[in-house]
């Protein structure tokens, strides 16, 4: 008999995104309900409870956040996927505060990643059923062996059938759980495992008793070093490690728990726990590619807000380059002028006649091209000039440097020049608020990192370091200016930059909030609570670093980095 379809309920206004989502799912074993409308969604919802729930954000009569809503008073075990392709950072989060199992933008980089956030909705709920289940059962076992026990204590041989049917009801539950269970001795002999164990190493269970597990799982001759039952033989606690195993196709998480002896407490093995976790590492590594993607696209967020200002700090310097080749050209027409009559003069003077009307033309051209204003004024406007080609080359090198993607492996780079660079492109978001002060050690050594990265970090932490200030000094700055400052040290472990400013602080209140995801107390539009946290992940996860805050409300915040040298 096959088993029963799980029913998907898909609603979409985009006749053909629908039809093809329906389609996609349908051929991967899936029964699927289609709503051209949230309306028409909420309806079927009352009609019937599908397995799970498909929504787009956007709908012209009813948006997906009201069908999420319905599903959960409707259908509260059904998982509910939201996508859009307009949605902002706050209708996520909204989303997954009312109960959104998962939310994927449009358009989807490939179905597969629709399937995979399907099946894991649809396991997890699955999951949670039969943890219910289970439990109902145990209670029901409880409550009946409880009143059999109340009943029929004096009568041995009813007791020592009890006993029988609650280790029956043991093995069963056991060899119906998916996880590879199995009990073993000092010498690494198996005592017993349950049915998935054995079918894993492709033996009965009868088979299994009695046979080493390190021959039966992995193929070998004696206990791999990472063996955390060998492990557990010598100092007796619990284990647990994470491998992969050719044999039993995949990743599993191995938990071992002593097991001893009732009366003595003589340790007599271990129990094993094998859960198969590969589909949770592919997971993990998806989500490590949407981590890195995050980052590139606040990276560009970052280019995208910078655009205007470093527009800004070019145009200045091209003005006054504009204006000096202006001058220079109308310079150069009366230098011409007078050249030409000077040529005349000297082709008059071999002759040996310079007639006096070519004097007087060549004092009249001398006087009115001013020419001991043209000695002071030429030089100065060359020397602007070239000083305004090379600030706009500053900017557009220092540019070009923080927005090039970077390697994916670490590399030994200068830490101050990353800083250096970053407070360049940055200059528009602090100079109207703040002075930046930087406090460089020469000598600092090269530092293996990713530069890009670490480049996001700085950008990250200087960009809030200019909003506290701004905070602090209120709409009515009349002039005033905070302080930024940016230092760097080392040692012989690791090497240090410290960013401080005299903004307005952090309160305690949210301190141990600020390395959340999404957190933020900016207004709407300022800030999406991203930037620490990706700034947390980058030194700490990606760098094996450090990264400690120390603020006093009203008088600034001080963040302290520090990256191993080697």
């Amino acid at each position: 008999m096959q088993p029963e379809k799980q029913t998907i309920l898909i609603a979409e206004d985009d006749n053909l995104l629908r039809a093809s989502t329906a389609e996609f799912l349908h051929n991967n074993g899936y029964h699927t309900l289609e709503a051209e409308s949230g309306t028409t969604a909420i309806a079927l919802l009352t009609e019937t409870c599908p397995d799970l729930i498909i929504t787009d954000l956007q709908m012209p009569d009813v948006n997906g956040l009201k069908v999420l809503q319905a599903a959960g008073e409707q259908c509260p075990n059904s998982p509910v996927i939201l996508f859009s392709g307009v949605g902002t950072m706050e209708d996520v989060v909204t989303a997954l505060r009312l109960g959104a199992w998962d939310y994927l933008p449009k358009p989807l980089s490939s179905f597969d990643v629709l399937l995979l956030s399907v099946e894991k909705g649809l396991e997890h709920k699955a999951l949670q059923l039969r943890i219910r289940q289970h439990t109902q059962h145990l209670e029901q076992a409880v409550r009946e062996r409880t009143a059999a026990l109340e009943t029929e204590l004096e009568a041995k041989k009813i007791a020592e059938h009890h006993m029988k049917q609650a280790r029956w009801e043991w093995e069963r539950t056991v060899d119906a759980m998916p996880e590879y269970i199995a009990l073993v001795d000092t010498h690494h002999k198996m005592i017993r495992v349950n049915r998935p164990m054995a079918a894993a190493m492709g033996i009965s269970p009868e088979e299994a008793v009695g046979r080493e597990c390190f021959f039966c799982v992995h193929g070998l001759e004696e206990p791999p070093d990472y063996c955390p039952h060998r492990q557990l033989l010598q100092d007796g606690q619990f284990h647990t490690t994470e491998v992969y195993e050719k044999r039993l196709g995949g990743w599993f998480n191995i938990s071992v728990a002593p097991y001893r002896d009732p009366d003595s407490g003589d340790l007599l093995g271990s129990v094993h726990i094998a859960r198969d976790i590969t589909r949770q590492r592919e997971a993990d590594m998806e989500k490590e590619k949407l981590q890195i993607q995050l980052l590139h696209a606040q990276k560009l967020e970052s280019v995208g807000r910078l655009a205007a200002g470093i527009a800004h700090e070019v145009n200045t310097p091209t003005q006054y380059v504009g204006t000096n080749v202006d001058f220079l050209e109308e310079s150069c027409r009366d230098i011409f002028e007078l050249m030409t009559i000077y040529q005349e003069m000297i082709e008059a003077a071999e002759t040996g006649n310079i007639p006096e009307e070519l004097t007087s033309r060549a004092k009249e051209a001398l006087e009115e091209a001013d020419w001991e204003f043209l000695q002071e004024e030429v030089p100065t406007a060359i020397a602007q000039s070239k000083e305004g080609i090379n600030r706009v080359t500053t900017i557009v090198r220092a540019m070009k440097e923080f927005a090039h993607p970077g390697n994916r492996e670490k590399e030994l780079v200068n830490l101050n020049s990353i800083i250096e660079t970053t407070i360049t492109v940055a200059r528009n978001e602090w100079k109207y608020v703040a002075d930046v002060a930087t406090e460089l050690d020469e000598k600092l050594p090269m530092v293996p990192c990713l530069s890009n990265d670490i480049g996001q970090v700085i950008l990250n932490i200087l960009v809030n370091a200019a909003h506290a200030i701004e905070e602090q000094l209120g709409e009515n700055m009349a002039g005033q200016k905070g302080a930024i400052t940016i230092g760097t040290d080392f040692d012989e472990d690791w090497v240090e930059m410290r960013i401080s400013d005299t903004g307005s602080g952090i309160p305690k209140a949210i301190r141990k909030q600020i390395y959340d995801p999404f957190f933020t107390t900016k207004e709407v539009g300022k800030g999406t609570g991203q930037g620490l946290a990706i700034s947390h992940d980058v030194i700490v996860n990606k760098h094996g670093g450090t990264i400690a805050m120390d603020s006093e409300p009203g008088k600034g915040t001080s963040f302290t980095i520090r990256l191993p040298r080697n």
